[in-house]
């Protein structure tokens, strides 16, 4: 099931990139330029799932958003068929603006519990409480200077030297966005054990 998520989730920001309107800044509402590529990470995936929904309903039926989790006050990104929980994580080097996001790789890659990291989400999920599958999922873009392969590699090699064991992987390519930054990028889902 998460490689078929993966692959759809893809296929559905290249769909919805075309017809959402600008994003907007939360502090002063100023609109971003066109594209998907500026939307805030939980936004994002409602439009992303919603699309999912309307273009494969017998698949996508039985998705929820922002599940509590059993023994935290911690929300799970999205659960399906309450048998998959996954927790998603952007990916975005490059502001609207064109300059760098210079926190996002301790916003990935912390190995410290109060930096609230992707990292150390994989650990939050798998002591979650949830009963059944559990895997983490990013959606990322990709720019010349700032290829996503090198962060997605340093999650990978970190995650599976101190936080889980990565059972299975899948990825999906995207292109053709809109947004004058955020043209192109990829999808990875990486499914969770416990070392």
């Amino acid at each position: 099931m998460l490689n078929q998520f993966v692959i759809d989730f893809a296929k559905s920001m290249e769909i919805v990139d075309k017809i959402l309107p600008p994003a907007k800044n939360v502090r002063t509402k100023e609109e971003f330029d066109r594209g998907i590529g500026p939307y805030q990470e939980k936004l994002l995936i409602e439009h992303v799932v919603t699309n999912m929904k309307e273009n494969n309903s017998s698949l996508y039926s039985n998705v929820e958003l922002e599940v509590k989790y059993p023994n935290d006050r911690k929300r799970c990104d999205v659960v399906i068929n309450d048998n998959l929980f996954i927790e998603v994580k952007a990916v975005r080097k490059m502001r609207n603006n064109g300059t760098h996001e210079e926190f996002l790789v301790n916003h990935i890659l912390s190995p410290y519990e109060a930096d609230k990291s992707f990292l150390t989400d994989t650990q939050k999920l798998l002591d979650s409480g949830f009963q059944g599958q559990k895997a983490v999922m990013m959606y990322g873009y990709d720019y010349d200077d700032f290829p996503i392969d090198r962060i997605l590699g340093c999650f990978e090699l970190i995650a599976e030297k101190y936080f889980c064991k990565i059972t299975e992987q899948y990825e999906q390519s995207f292109e053709g966005l809109i947004h004058p930054l955020h043209k192109r990028g990829k999808v990875k889902g990486y499914l969770l054990d416990k070392i």
